[in-house]
């Protein structure tokens, strides 16, 4: 057995060194493109046409899996994630990337991937083997419960937002709190679930370029929450449903159906916010900035949800199939049990306490 709180400080400090690495990676516009590569058909999302992976997120995935399956060696097997652990160079060149178990081997092996380039690879290498103790511990302090490594698994997106992360741009807010779309939306999301019952336990999620400095470089936020039997926690501060008397606020992808927007706009009055990155968009109903999020295709995955679901349900709200929901007129909550598959077929609605919900089920 292993503490609650132990695997939450792990999560927490370890989705930091992935934001380290991410910022890294785009320092340097030029090496950055060395970063990047065109997934395969098997891997790519339907939705895009082009849909890209980079360096920085499959080098993430593996630090996860290393460092939490050192921490906790019976869990290693079920850290899942979005990601293979292949990168093909721009020489065309694929290598299997792996974190070595010294600074330099996993340096040796970036080397390769960067076609050479020693002075990048050490520098990535050096922060994947540092010590990362972020600010969280004393928030995290006292988080109560024990869990079995071997009963739990962990789904991993070490950069949602790909596509806004390869742009590289710091765009304009959709309305104040929301990011329409840019570097803002981009996420890491570590989420841990239950096995045999399916249910998301323990959720991270790292903004790692929330705040531009003044040099051009950026720093981030974390949140994180528990959601088990007795035991809800989180470090977001509580928030009213409609904050300051604003109108509520539904966000969703700008390729939405149309009869969804509708309906939210002219019948039940929320005023209609498109943003980009699944993760950025459930985090926004997480903080308040936004009341009910909406997908209704299966165009995520459980790397996508497992971490903010598990926030919501510490704060009381939750993401369900919206239609399963609708078949078969209860609530049916997102399950990662391994019979559910890796895409969330039939779409999510997301809320972040039951009122928006019950609104939200006239339609349903």
């Amino acid at each position: 057995m292993c503490s609650v709180e132990a695997l939450v400080r792990a999560l927490v400090d370890v989705s930091e060194k992935a934001a380290n690495v991410a910022r890294l990676c785009r320092q340097n516009g030029d090496i950055f493109q060395l970063l990047v590569a065109e997934k395969s058909p098997d891997e790519a999302n339907p939705r895009f046409v082009q849909d890209f992976k980079t360096l920085a997120d499959v080098l993430i995935q593996e630090m996860v899996r290393h460092d939490i399956g050192k921490a906790f060696p019976d869990m290693r097997e079920n850290i899942r994630g979005e990601e293979s652990s292949t990168f093909t160079n721009s020489l065309g060149e694929t290598i299997t990337v792996q974190v070595g178990d010294s600074l330099e081997e996993t340096a040796n092996l970036l080397e390769k991937v960067l076609n050479g380039n020693k002075l990048v690879a050490d520098l990535l290498a050096a922060e994947v083997h540092r010590s990362v103790v972020t600010d969280e511990a004393q928030s995290i302090e006292g988080v109560e419960g024990e869990i079995s490594p071997a009963d739990v698994g962990i789904w991993v997106d070490p950069i949602d937002g790909t596509a806004e992360y390869v742009q590289g741009k710091a765009r304009e807010t959709a309305v104040p709190g929301i990011w329409a779309s840019g570097l803002r939306c981009v996420t890491v999301l570590l989420g841990v679930f239950e096995i045999e019952s399916g249910r998301p336990i323990v959720g991270v999620i790292n903004q790692p370029f929330l705040t531009e400095l003044e040099d051009g470089a950026f720093s981030g936020k974390i949140f994180w929450g528990v959601a088990m039997d007795g035991v809800k926690r989180t470090n977001i501060p509580p928030r009213e449903d409609v904050a300051g008397g604003r109108k509520k606020v539904a966000i969703l992808s700008s390729a939405e159906n149309k009869k969804y927007i509708y309906y939210l706009r002219d019948t039940l009055g929320y005023s209609i916010v498109f943003s980009a990155g699944a993760g950025h968009k459930i985090l926004k109903l997480i903080q308040g900035d936004a009341d009910l999020y909406l997908v209704s295709t299966g165009s995520t995955y459980k790397w996508d949800t497992c971490a903010p679901q598990a926030i919501l349900r510490a704060l009381g709200g939750g993401l369900i199939n919206l239609q399963e929901t609708i078949d078969t007129k209860t609530v049916v909550e997102l399950s990662y049990a391994k019979s559910s598959g890796k895409c969330n077929i039939g779409g999510v609605l997301g809320f972040r306490t039951h009122t928006q919900l019950m609104e939200f089920s006239k339609l349903l």
